[in-house]
């Protein structure tokens, strides 16, 4: 792995935030089109779309937590709770709510 000085970084690290917020406009516009269609046309819901943004955005935001929590972890004067452990308990959560709901509403149709 080579070095990179600063602006190679700060240029790297720019276009993959264009690049990943270019995906996530694509597939919010996809989404947005799919629910269109789904209510004017009667076709069905593509969940797909809307699976793939949700991980996305669950994803950069894990890793931002998980990093921001390492680079404090000896530190005393900036204690904070271990985020990334309740993010990932809270979408356990939220997904088995969804689950349970679903499968009841499937149930009872």
């Amino acid at each position: 792995m080579k070095n990179c000085d600063e602006m190679d970084r700060s240029i790297q690290l720019r276009s993959e935030e264009i690049g990943y917020k270019t995906a996530l406009s694509a597939l919010s516009l996809w989404t947005i089109h799919n629910i269109w269609q789904t209510l004017a046309g009667g076709e069905r819901f593509n969940i797909l779309p809307v699976l793939i943004s949700c991980a996305s955005i669950f994803a950069q935001s894990f890793a931002h937590a998980t990093i921001k929590q390492r680079m404090v972890a000896g530190d005393e004067e900036y204690r904070e709770p271990n985020t990334a452990l309740r993010m990932t308990v809270l979408v356990i959560a939220i997904a088995g709510i969804a689950v349970a709901l679903g499968s009841y509403f499937l149930m009872n149709r």
